[in-house]
């Protein structure tokens, strides 16, 4: 493993606070492969997140060809970056963040095959061209972190020239119109009920699209050919990865625990999301309403053989159910009043009336429920 600072400004410029110093003092003291000794005194959502196995679900099952080059853009704290390099010939992790990039340090001492490169990516000069480049988590936070008056336009862009000429990008990024938003959760970036559903309150702040918007994203940058997966219930913690030709149905629906409520947030959800996804699974509108999607994108046309069918992904095993049964447990709501729990409750059931109806339609459209929803927040 090397560690590359030409790059690194010496600034951090983004962090989940003093809790990471807690976990890379764990990642020191017990490595990344003994989590459940982690667990058994620390489940604190940023802790469960970042080191948790079940993060590595969203590339366990893909199938990487051999010998291949990985640009990892946004590393984080590695929780996905060992994987890479377990699938991978050669990994380059880039990291904005020094602090963070100490925890990937910490956990990837064994990765011979790894370079992690601390600085922000637009300042990184590289010397070769890449079979894939991840975006994970990383692609919403294009008009952060790039100059541009077409930040996602431009940072895409930018990413195609590093790819070589039959390279592959994969993009795992929240969906606009994921069902949790519908339920009452706020959305993941900006912590604002229905944002992402109402177009967005900050037009040039960090956001994250639809299937159709996200497709032509990437096309008018030169990725002419892509094909969407959809891990559920998000891509932060895929229990069951699902596609256009591995659809859910009421069974495999059982594979996934969906959000209930969010850690540390006043937030009443106003359905259970695997009941609502039944009906829009029968009417064939799952791709769109899907949580997040895992997106494939390349500049030549591609036929990426997996069978998801077969597809082995790390189960919740008994030291990570407490985190599930405080944070995931349905029927367990926390005390919303702060959001006006009658009015949002009375309000979210006439949405989910009205959602249902959409589904049963043959031709449907969001003008009436957006609004509604445009309404009650004002």
């Amino acid at each position: 493993m090397k560690v590359n600072f030409d790059f690194y400004t010496g600034q951090d410029n983004y962090s989940d606070g003093d809790i990471e110093k807690d976990i890379i003092q764990y990642l020191k003291e017990q490595g990344e492969g003994n989590h459940q000794e982690i667990f058994k005194k620390d489940i604190r959502w940023p802790v469960f997140y970042h080191i948790t196995p079940i993060r590595k679900n969203i590339v366990n099952w893909y199938p990487f060809k051999e010998n291949s080059e990985v640009l990892e853009i946004g590393a984080g704290m590695g929780a996905i970056t060992g994987a890479l390099c377990d699938k991978a010939k050669q990994v380059t992790a880039v990291e904005l963040s020094k602090q963070r990039a100490s925890a990937i340090e910490a956990r990837c001492q064994d990765k011979e095959n790894l370079e992690i490169m601390v600085g922000n990516f637009n300042d990184i000069k590289f010397d070769k061209k890449f079979d894939y480049i991840t975006l994970i988590g990383v692609l919403e936070y294009a008009p952060v972190y790039t100059n541009s008056d077409n930040p996602f336009h431009d940072f895409l862009v930018q990413i195609k020239s590093l790819l070589k000429e039959d390279g592959k990008l994969l993009i795992a990024i929240e969906n606009q119109y994921g069902m949790k938003y519908f339920s009452g959760v706020p959305e993941d970036h900006t912590a604002k009920v229905y944002d992402g559903i109402l177009g967005y309150e900050n037009k040039k702040g960090v956001r994250t699209f639809g299937k159709k918007q996200l497709k032509e994203i990437l096309g008018d940058s030169g990725f002419k050919y892509t094909k969407f997966y959809y891990p559920m219930p998000d891509y932060k913690l895929p229990n069951v990865i699902f596609s256009d030709a591995y659809q859910p149905n009421e069974d495999k629906l059982q594979d996934y625990t969906p959000y209930a409520y969010l850690p540390d947030e006043k937030i009443a959800i106003a359905y259970d999301e695997k009941k609502a996804y039944l009906d829009i699974i029968k009417n064939g509108q799952f791709d769109f309403f899907a949580n997040s999607f895992f997106v494939e994108a390349s500049m030549e046309q591609f036929d990426t053989e997996v069978d998801l069918a077969k597809q082995e992904l790390i189960k919740i095993d008994s030291s990570m159910k407490p985190f599930y049964e405080k944070y995931y447990q349905l029927g367990k709501k926390q005390d919303a009043t702060l959001l006006e729990t009658k009015q949002l409750l009375e309000e979210n059931q006439r949405l989910k009336e009205e959602l249902y109806a959409m589904a049963n339609s043959k031709s449907w459209r969001f003008t009436k429920p957006l609004r509604d929803l445009r309404k009650f927040r004002k």
